[in-house]
């Protein structure tokens, strides 16, 4: 292990992982906590390479060779953490053709984003209309 400091006033992080508050006391095992972790630092990379979908939604390709290996877990573990996260809804898969890594995109709460744009739906879109009565 690398060697170890005090944080200062002035210390500045890098090569550490984020795990949404949200996230914690959940449902979620702790495992599948970390990898979604790693899922949400591999996001920021694809968000720096502009990897994003037709819908403008980025998206990860990790091979779960890779995962098992980097978290020194088995292939079945982390298929089983992916699922919990499936579940969770705090991810999405979409399936590739064979021997390529799936499209996963990784969703978080809206609370943790800063500087947002609001998402405008149909239920939250200004009435245009006439009113009753009017």
């Amino acid at each position: 292990m690398e060697e170890l400091q005090f944080l200062s006033r002035n210390t500045k992080l890098t090569n550490y992982s984020v795990i949404p508050n949200d996230l914690h006391g959940s449902e979620v095992s702790s495992t599948a906590t970390i990898l979604y972790s790693k899922l949400i630092n591999r996001s920021n990379l694809s968000i720096t390479n502009r990897k994003v979908d037709e819908f403008g939604r980025v998206y990860i390709n990790y091979k779960i060779e890779d995962l098992a290996e980097e978290m020194g877990k088995s292939l079945s573990a982390i298929k089983e953490n992916m699922r919990e996260l499936v579940d969770a809804g705090v991810i999405e898969k979409k399936r590739m053709r064979k021997g390529r890594a799936n499209m996963i995109y990784v969703k978080v709460p809206s609370s943790s984003i800063v500087g947002k744009s609001p998402v405008v739906c149909t239920e939250n879109r200004p009435y245009k209309g006439k009113r009753a009565g009017s």
